[in-house]
C-alpha cells in the first residue's frame, strides 16, 4: 500500500493541472491564416489578451502584469501594450467608461525565435484566462504606381495587383516574347522594356551565328508582304498595332509617371518577334517560325495573341520545342463564342486563356472548352497603341495578363522553372464556376488571381501521359472496354491522399471502377501507370468517336481538374516496334483512318513522320475505282466500308499480325468486292524497319471481273515533304522518296512484292505542270490513269524538290466469281537508299517465306483443326485452321456446355478457296470472362458444320 501512495500523489497532481489547463479544443486550435508565410509576422512575438477579471466592474477590468502572466516555457519576456487608460487622454466632455474594450489587458509576449509559433500559441490558448493570443502581423500598404492612367486600369485591382506589388516589383533578366503584329519600340511606356540583343549589334553581321543579320531589336519575319524578313520588328502605323497594345499590358513601364501600368511592373523585358505583314494588321503569317526564334533567344514566356482553327504537326513540333526550351506559352483562347479549339491555344502544354467580365462572367465573344487553361479580363483594356494609348478587347488582351502576371511571379519565385510558374498561376485563379454555370469547367481553373499567385503554396497535379488498352468485344453487340492508366506529375508543393475521378462527356460511356487515393506526390515526382480506370463502351458510340474525359483532383485544401480526349471505338490498331509506327484501318487506308492525318500515327521511322496519306485503290474501268483516297483539298472518295474492325491476331516477341476486312458498298459504281486487310510488322533486325500489308480481294458477284487494277495511293512528306523527290527502281520494283536539301533527311519506300502481275508506279505532285495532281484533284478517271498506266515513269525529280505522291500496284486482273487474288506491300522507313534496298530484300525474302509456311493452298475437303488442345492460361492463344475446297461464307462461334453461344467469332463472311488460319487469345480482354471449362467451336461453311471441342484451363 505504501509503494501505491506516490504513484496515487502523481496522478492527483496531473489532474489538477489538467484541470487548470484543459487542452485547447480541436475546433479552437490556431492555424496560420492560410496565405500568411513568416514574411508577414514579426518572428519571436506574440500579442495575448486575457479575459476580465469575473464579476468586475468595467472601471477595473484593467488588471496589472503580475495578475497576467504567459505560463509557457518558450516565453522570454511580456509587457502590457497600452501602460495608461484611454479614457485618460481625452477631455472631460468626450470621457467614457475606462477600457470598455479591454485593451489594458492585451500583452506583448516575446518567445524563442526558434520555437514553432503555432505550436507556443495553442500552449498559451490552454490558459483558461487567455482571451486570445496571436502572431504580431506586418501589415503593408498596396503600392500604388505613378503612372496617371492606372486608376482607368480597373482590371488590376481586380487581380489584387496592387497587393502583389507589395511583395514584388523589380527584378532583372526576364524575357516576355511578344510573337505579334510588331511593336512600337520608341512608346514612351515601352522604350525602356525592350530587350536588345547585344550579342548581334547592327553593324551588317551576324554576329551571334543565329542565321538573322543585325537582329539586334528583335526580328521581322514577315515585312510588308508576308515574306520579306528584316531585322526591324516596328509596326508601321495604327492599322497593325495588335502587337503595340499586347506589348503594354504584357510589360509597360510602370511607375514610370507615364501612361499605364502593367503586372509585370518591371521585372521583365519585351522580345519584339514581328510575324504578321505591315499590309495586313489581322494577319499573323510567320507565327510558329516566331515561336521557334523567341525559344533560341532565350525568352521564359512566349505570348501569342492570335490562333485558329488549324493545328496540325508543324505547329504542334515547334511548340513542343519551345517547352523542350523551358518556354512558357501563352496563347488566345480565341473570340469565335465556340468550343472548338484554337491554336497554339489548344496545343499540350500551352497555358490557353479565355476572357472573362469584370464580375467574372465569360465575356460574350470568348470562346470556351476543355482546352481552356485559365481566364483573364480583356474587354477594354487600355493599353499603349501606335503614338499613345487605347482600348481594345477579345482573347488577345487576356493571354498577355497572364504572361506579365507569370512573369511577376517569376521575379518572385526565381528557383521555380517556367512550366512549374504557369501551374502555379493557372491553379490559383479565383473559382467562376458560379458566374458561369452554362460553362462548367469550360474556362480553365479561373480567373488569375496576381497575389494568390505569389502567397499560396498548392500542389498541382497535370496527366504526362495517358496508356489505353481497348479490349474489343467479341460479340457484335457486346459492349468494348477500355483499360485506362495515367502517368501523373505533382509540379508544385507536396499533396497526400489525393483523390481521383474519372467520368466521360458521352452519357453511355459508363466508368465502372476508379482507383485508391494516391497517399502522396513530391514536387516534381511522377507517379506511373495510376490505374486501372476501367471504361465501357456501348456499341450505340459511333466508331472513331473523339470522346473528352475529365479527371478530377481533390486533397485537403486541393481542388482542381483537367480534360483529355481519346478516340473510342476505333476502327483501327496502331502497330509499333523499336523502328517504326503505324497504323491498319478497316477502310484500306494505312496510317490513318480518317483524312487529314488523324486517327492514326502515320508511318513513322526512328519518331521522323514520313507519310501523310495511304489509300487503296481497285478499279477496272475509268467510271469504276472503288478507294478511299482524297478527291481534292476537302473531300475523299469513302468507297470503302467496315465489315470487320482491325483486330489484332498476333502480339509476340517476333511480330505483329492485325487484320480487318471491308467492302465497296459504299461506292455507287462498285466492283462489289470484299478485301481482307493483314498487316504484319517484325520487332528484330534486319525485319524491323518495314511492314507488309496484304490485301486479298473477293470477288463478290456471279461473273469474272476483267482488267483489275490495285494499287495504293501514297502521299510521302519527308521533313514536311517541300523538297522532295521520288524515283522507282524497275529490278527491284522498289518506288522511293527522299528530301532533296536535307542530306541526312530519312527514306521512305513503298516495294511491291507479288509476283502475280505486271507493277505499276506513277508519280504525282500539284507542284509540276501537266500532272493529274496538278490541280490539286484527284477524279475517278485520273485515278484509273494512275493505276492502269504500268510504270510510268522513272521518277519525279525536281531541282529544288517538290511535295511528291505516287501510286504503286499491280494489273491487270481476272477475277472469277467468287474468288480472291492477294497483292502485298512493303512500307519501308531508312537511313538512305542503301538501307531502304536492304530492307525491300528483307521484305521480299519474309514474304515469300511467310507464304511457304502459311500457303493459300488448294483445300480437296472441307476440314476444321483447333489447337492446342486443351489450353492453358500460361499460353492462351487458340489456332483455327480450316480448309475450304471453294469460295464460301462462314460462321464461327463459341459455344459452352450448357449450348448458350458465348461469342461469335465471325459472323458469316466470305472466305477464298484454301487454307486459312485465326488465332485468339483466351489469356484476358474479350475473353476474360470466359472460365476454365470444356467448350465447343461452331464451325459453318455454306450449308454444312463441323463443332470442334476445346479444353480451356486457366
Amino acid at each position: 500500500m505504501k509503494k501505491l501512495l506516490p504513484a496515487l500523489f502523481l496522478c492527483l497532481n496531473i489532474l489538477i493541472v489538467q484541470a487548470q489547463n484543459p487542452p485547447v479544443p480541436a475546433s479552437k486550435l490556431f492555424k496560420l491564416p492560410k496565405y500568411v508565410t513568416v514574411k508577414d509576422y514579426v518572428p519571436g512575438v506574440l500579442i495575448v489578451k486575457f479575459k476580465a477579471v469575473a464579476g468586475s466592474s468595467s472601471k477595473t477590468k484593467s488588471v496589472t502584469l503580475p495578475d497576467h502572466n504567459v505560463k509557457s516555457r518558450s516565453v522570454v519576456s511580456q509587457r502590457k501594450m497600452f501602460s495608461q487608460p484611454i479614457s485618460s487622454l481625452r477631455t472631460s466632455a468626450l470621457r467614457k467608461p475606462d477600457d470598455e474594450v479591454g485593451l489594458g489587458r492585451i500583452y506583448e509576449v516575446k518567445i524563442s525565435t526558434s520555437a514553432n509559433i503555432e505550436a507556443v500559441i495553442n500552449e498559451i490558448l490552454a490558459d483558461p484566462n487567455v482571451e486570445y493570443a496571436e502572431p504580431r502581423y506586418v501589415h503593408r500598404i498596396n503600392y500604388l504606381p505613378s503612372d496617371p492612367r492606372f486608376p482607368e486600369q480597373t482590371y488590376l485591382p481586380q487581380l489584387q495587383a496592387p497587393q502583389a506589388w507589395d511583395l514584388v516589383r523589380n527584378g532583372s533578366g526576364l524575357i516576355i516574347a511578344i510573337v505579334d503584329s510588331g511593336s512600337e519600340l520608341t512608346h514612351p511606356d515601352l522604350a525602356a522594356n525592350i530587350y536588345y540583343n547585344t550579342a548581334d549589334p547592327v553593324n551588317q553581321v551576324d554576329d551571334d551565328g543565329n542565321g538573322k543579320v543585325d537582329d539586334y531589336r528583335g526580328w521581322d519575319f514577315a515585312g510588308d508582304n508576308g515574306f520579306n524578313e528584316d531585322n526591324n520588328p516596328n509596326v508601321v502605323g495604327s492599322s497593325n498595332d495588335h502587337g503595340v497594345h499586347v506589348s503594354g499590358i504584357a510589360s509597360a513601364v510602370t511607375d514610370n509617371g507615364t501612361g499605364v501600368s502593367s503586372i509585370a511592373f518591371n521585372t521583365a523585358k519585351l522580345l519584339i518577334v514581328k510575324a504578321g505583314p505591315d499590309n495586313n494588321g489581322t494577319e499573323i503569317s510567320r507565327g510558329y517560325e516566331g515561336i521557334k526564334y523567341a525559344a533560341d533567344m532565350g525568352a521564359h514566356i512566349i505570348n501569342c495573341s492570335w490562333g485558329s482553327t488549324s493545328g496540325g504537326g508543324f505547329g504542334r513540333d515547334v511548340v513542343n520545342y519551345a517547352i523542350s526550351k523551358g518556354c512558357l506559352v501563352v496563347a488566345a483562347g480565341g473570340n469565335s463564342n465556340t468550343d472548338v479549339p484554337e491554336y497554339p491555344a489548344a496545343y499540350k502544354g500551352v497555358l490557353a486563356v479565355a476572357n472573362v467580365n469584370a464580375d467574372k462572367t465569360r465575356a460574350s465573344s470568348s470562346n470556351y472548352g476543355p482546352y481552356i487553361s485559365i481566364s483573364a479580363p480583356g474587354n477594354q483594356v487600355l493599353s499603349t497603341v501606335f503614338g499613345g494609348y487605347g482600348l481594345s478587347s477579345g482573347s488577345s488582351m487576356s493571354a498577355p495578363i497572364i504572361s506579365s502576371t507569370a512573369a511577376l511571379v517569376k521575379a518572385y519565385r526565381p528557383a521555380f522553372n517556367m512550366q512549374q510558374i504557369g501551374e502555379l498561376v493557372r491553379v490559383t485563379a479565383d473559382n467562376t464556376e458560379n458566374e458561369n454555370p452554362q460553362f462548367t469547367r469550360q474556362l480553365g481553373k479561373g480567373r488569375v488571381n496576381v497575389l494568390k499567385a505569389l502567397t499560396e503554396t498548392p500542389p498541382s497535379v497535370r496527366i504526362q501521359n495517358v496508356s489505353e488498352e481497348e479490349k474489343i468485344a467479341a460479340n457484335a453487340g457486346s459492349p468494348d472496354t477500355l483499360y485506362l492508366y495515367l502517368d501523373l506529375k505533382n509540379f508544385l508543393y507536396p499533396v497526400s491522399n489525393l483523390k481521383l475521378t474519372l467520368s466521360a462527356s458521352i452519357p453511355e460511356i459508363k466508368i465502372l471502377s476508379s482507383v485508391p487515393n494516391i497517399a502522396s506526390i513530391g514536387t516534381l515526382e511522377t507517379k506511373t501507370q495510376v490505374g486501372p480506370f476501367k471504361v465501357i463502351i456501348p456499341k450505340e458510340v459511333p466508331g472513331n468517336s473523339n470522346v473528352d474525359f475529365l479527371l478530377t483532383y481533390a486533397a485537403n485544401n486541393y481542388q482542381d481538374f483537367e480534360w483529355f480526349s481519346l478516340t473510342v471505338s476505333k476502327d483501327f490498331i496502331n502497330i509499333r516496334t523499336n523502328s517504326i509506327a503505324t497504323t491498319i484501318t478497316s477502310n484500306g487506308r494505312i496510317g490513318y483512318s480518317s483524312p487529314s492525318e488523324t486517327n492514326g500515327l502515320g508511318f513513322e521511322y526512328r519518331g521522323e513522320q514520313l507519310l501523310y496519306e495511304a489509300a487503296l485503290m481497285i478499279g477496272n474501268s475509268p467510271e469504276r475505282v472503288s478507294n478511299n483516297a482524297r478527291a481534292d483539298n476537302s473531300t475523299t472518295h469513302d468507297h470503302f466500308v467496315k465489315l470487320v474492325r482491325a483486330y489484332e491476331v498476333i502480339d509476340n516477341a517476333d511480330s505483329i499480325v492485325a487484320e480487318s476486312q471491308f467492302n465497296d458498298r459504299g461506292n455507287p459504281k462498285g466492283l462489289e468486292i470484299a478485301v481482307t486487310h493483314r498487316m504484319t510488322a517484325f520487332k528484330k533486325s534486319p525485319d524491323d524497319k518495314y511492314i507488309i500489308a496484304e490485301y486479298e480481294v473477293l470477288n463478290r458477284t456471279n461473273f469474272q471481273l476483267k482488267n483489275v487494277h490495285i494499287g495504293l495511293f501514297t502521299d510521302w512528306d519527308i521533313l514536311g515533304g517541300r523538297a522532295d523527290a521520288t524515283q522507282y527502281i524497275p529490278a527491284e520494283r522498289l518506288a522511293y522518296v527522299y528530301d532533296k536539301e536535307v542530306p541526312n533527311a530519312p527514306y521512305a519506300a513503298v516495294k511491291l512484292l507479288s509476283n502475280n502481275a505486271a507493277p505499276a508506279y506513277y508519280p504525282l505532285s500539284f507542284d509540276v505542270q501537266n500532272n493529274p495532281l496538278s490541280d490539286e484533284e484527284l477524279t475517278i478517271a485520273e485515278k484509273w490513269e494512275t493505276l492502269s498506266s504500268g510504270v510510268q515513269s522513272s521518277g519525279l525529280d525536281v531541282s529544288t524538290g517538290v511535295d511528291v505522291s505516287f501510286v504503286s500496284g499491280y494489273g491487270p486482273y481476272s477475277i472469277p466469281a467468287n474468288r480472291s487474288v492477294k497483292v502485298a506491300f512493303a512500307f519501308i522507313g531508312g537511313d538512305n537508299l542503301q538501307d531502304i534496298q536492304a530492307s525491300a530484300q528483307a521484305a521480299q525474302q519474309k514474304y515469300d517465306k511467310l507464304n511457304v509456311v502459311i500457303p493459300n493452298e488448294p483445300a480437296v475437303a472441307f476440314n476444321v483443326e483447333v489447337y492446342p488442345n486443351p489450353l492453358f492460361s500460361s499460353n492462351g492463344v487458340s489456332t483455327v485452321r480450316f480448309e475450304l475446297p471453294e469460295q464460301g461464307k462462314v460462321t464461327l462461334e463459341l459455344f459452352n456446355l450448357m449450348g448458350q453461344r458465348v461469342r461469335t467469332l465471325i459472323p458469316g463472311l466470305g472466305y477464298g478457296k484454301g487454307v486459312h488460319y485465326l488465332k485468339y487469345d483466351f489469356s484476358g480482354g474479350f475473353f476474360s470472362d470466359i472460365g476454365s471449362g470444356v467448350y465447343f467451336y461452331r464451325f459453318k461453311y455454306n450449308d454444312q458444320v463441323r463443332t470442334t471441342k476445346i479444353s480451356v484451363l486457366k
